[in-house]
């Protein structure tokens, strides 16, 4: 499942970014590319296609989720999100960018994501609401992939 957390990771994300400014237009393709890619991943999440959620990572992805859950490599998300999808139903995704940056083929992005799902074995309606940090790479045949993503849960308190 998408929901990942981790400060250390987030802190190591940021540190990795390069420092120096591009070209707008540079940005502005990764902030299409994003967008775009924020659009998909909703349609993705609504159909559970986990095949087509796991060709939006590189091979080298990392994410951990709140409960602590550590998911490494695309194959590994592939298998996660096959199991989420064969037990749940989505039928509610969204996520609102509030923070973005690139430089060359690497890109950050900030915001808060939310999911509700339906368990089909209990009928049980699930949310997740949180804040997000994620980093991208622009691959070899030029798609934009995520390599970290990090889930920060807000609290209903």
């Amino acid at each position: 499942m998408r929901t990942r957390l981790s400060l250390s990771l987030a802190a190591a994300c940021l540190l990795s970014l390069p420092s120096t400014r591009v070209s707008a237009q540079t940005t502005a393709e990764a902030r299409r590319a994003w967008d775009a890619g924020i659009q998909q991943t909703k349609r993705q999440f609504l159909k559970c296609d986990a095949q087509g959620l796991a060709d939006g990572v590189t091979e080298d992805y990392t994410s951990l989720n709140a409960s602590g859950h550590v998911t490494k490599g695309r194959a590994a998300e592939l298998k996660g999100d096959r199991e989420f999808c064969s037990a749940n139903t989505v039928t509610s995704w969204n996520a609102t960018t509030t923070d973005f940056h690139s430089s060359g083929p690497m890109a950050w992005a900030a915001g808060r994501m939310t999911m509700t799902y339906k368990a089909k074995a209990t009928g049980k309606v699930n949310k997740v609401d949180g804040r997000f940090l994620t980093t991208m790479v622009r691959e070899p045949d030029n798609k934009w992939r995520q390599q970290y993503w990090v889930l920060v849960p807000i609290s209903n308190k």
